[in-house]
Formats: C-alpha cells, sequence, structure tokens
C-alpha cells in the first residue's frame, strides 16, 4: 500500500498534522515510539477545555484517539531509516512503508543540565517553560540555571509571579548584562 503522507513523530505537532491531513481525504499513516516532551508533563492547566488539571499522557492519548478515530492510522515503531524511489520509503525494524509525503514531526530534545537524577524531578518542581509552568511557582522563590539570553528572557517572566527569582549562572556573569527587575538576584 501507497499512503498519501507518512508522518514521523506521534507529539503534539504530528498527531496535529495527521488530523489536518486525515481530514483532507489523505491515507495518513502516523510513525512513533512515544509522545516525546509532552508524554512527560505531570499536569498542564493552560490548554483550552479542560475543567481540571490533565497530564501531558492523557492529552497526547486524547490525541491519538481522535486521530484513530477519524481514520489515521497509528503505528508505535522506531523509524531506522528513510529514502526516496518515486516515493518516500520509510523503514522501521519490521516493515518498510511508502508514501507520496512525508512530515517530519519528530520534535527536539530538550537541553538539560548535567546534575545527577534531575529527570526524577521534571514535571514536579522542574521545569523547562516558564510561559508554560510560572503559575504553578507563583509567591514561591525559584531559581533559573544559566547565564543566556533564553535564561534572562525565562526569569523576566517569573519576576511578576514569583516571590523571588535567582540566577544559578556558575559564576559566569549573565551575557548581557541588563536589568531584570528588583526581584532577580
Amino acid at each position: 500500500m501507497v499512503y498519501d503522507v507518512i508522518i514521523i513523530g506521534m507529539g503534539p505537532a504530528g498527531i496535529s498534522a495527521s488530523l489536518y491531513t486525515q481530514r483532507a481525504g489523505m491515507r495518513t499513516l502516523v510513525i512513533g515510539t512515544d509522545f516525546g516532551s509532552l508524554g512527560k508533563t505531570a499536569k498542564i492547566e493552560n490548554y483550552y477545555g479542560f475543567p481540571r488539571p490533565v497530564s501531558g499522557r492523557e492529552l497526547a492519548e486524547a490525541g491519538v484517539n481522535q486521530a484513530e478515530r477519524i481514520g489515521a492510522k497509528i503505528l508505535k515503531e522506531e523509524v531506522i531509516n528513510v529514502g526516496f524511489d518515486r516515493n518516500y520509503i520509510v523503514k522501521t525494524k519490521y516493515k518498510k512503508y511508502h508514501a507520496r509525503a512525508l512530515i517530519l514531526a519528530t520534535g527536539t530534545k530538550r537541553n538539560s543540565v548535567k546534575i545527577e537524577g534531575i529527570e526524577r524531578f521534571e514535571g514536579k518542581g522542574i521545569s523547562y517553560c516558564a510561559i508554560c509552568d510560572g503559575f504553578f511557582y507563583r509567591g514561591k522563590d525559584v531559581a533559573v540555571i544559566g547565564e543566556g539570553d533564553y535564561a534572562i528572557s525565562e526569569a523576566m517572566e517569573l519576576v511578576p509571579i514569583a516571590n523571588s527569582v535567582t540566577m544559578l549562572t556558575n559564576g559566569k556573569p549573565p551575557i548581557e548584562n541588563r536589568k531584570i527587575g528588583r526581584a532577580v538576584q
């Protein structure tokens, strides 16, 4: 069988793309191994239409169920090779799949600090997005790790929300010497 489109990646981008391609009448196959960073998120409160907090895994599973309900095929396998010979050839460990179009929605690996055991606390106090998760830290003393523009930007997002914001720069001065607010130490 030749699919109209194969989407590699079953995180939010891949599943969202499958909703549009399938609804456009395209025979769609989504191939991926997991939900990416979304699947590791403990609690989401800023997503429209949910009366209670939802875990990233619940949200991702709802998206997959929606895609399957409208006819997209979801395959939980690892892609090991992609080729092209008039059609795209996507190879997994078990089989080859063919499609006229290919969408890569593999996401990106998040940079993390090298602290032993940090992954145990992700979503339980350690966050990588101040805009997404700042609400959970309102009125608390927080720390931002880093000295670059991104760290400064994250700290600035937290200043009006948190009780105080401390930047941990490993002794390095911030990349740009900006005044970022009274609450940042």
